[in-house]
């Protein structure tokens, strides 16, 4: 692709990411009409003597972004080997280079087996 053809689509994508209608349309809507940020998913797959420091750092990471975990749960794999720490948070479009972050930073750290995230599937609404 030339730069001719390259330079104006990578100013159309930009100004239709910066636009008010795409940032409305990154949100869930509820029932009631308020907007919610989106849910996502983070699962670390972590040694179980790790899995204490791995979960204060995640939560330490969180809480320094001003982000909340909705639900986490641990769960044992491999015969009480391995732990996988589930966590559900709910995060703006704006704060989501915290969490792509995090991911990368866990990534690195010592006793980290696997780590994965994703977009929550969002409850039915009523």
């Amino acid at each position: 692709m030339t730069l001719q053809l390259l330079i104006p689509t990578l100013i159309g994508r930009a100004r239709a990411r910066l636009s008010p209608a795409s940032t409305a349309s990154n949100r869930v809507s509820t029932s009631a009409g308020a907007r919610v940020a989106p849910k996502y998913r983070l699962v670390v797959l972590t040694l179980a003597s790790r899995a204490h420091a791995i979960d204060t750092q995640v939560r330490h990471v969180l809480r320094s972004h001003r982000l909340t975990p909705e639900a986490a749960s641990r769960s044992e794999r491999s015969g009480g080997y391995l732990l996988e720490l589930d966590y559900g948070v709910r995060c703006e479009q704006s704060r989501r280079a915290a969490l792509v972050h995090l991911v990368s930073t866990l990534g690195d750290t010592a006793g980290v087996r696997a780590i994965r995230w994703e977009t929550a599937p969002e409850p039915p609404a009523r």
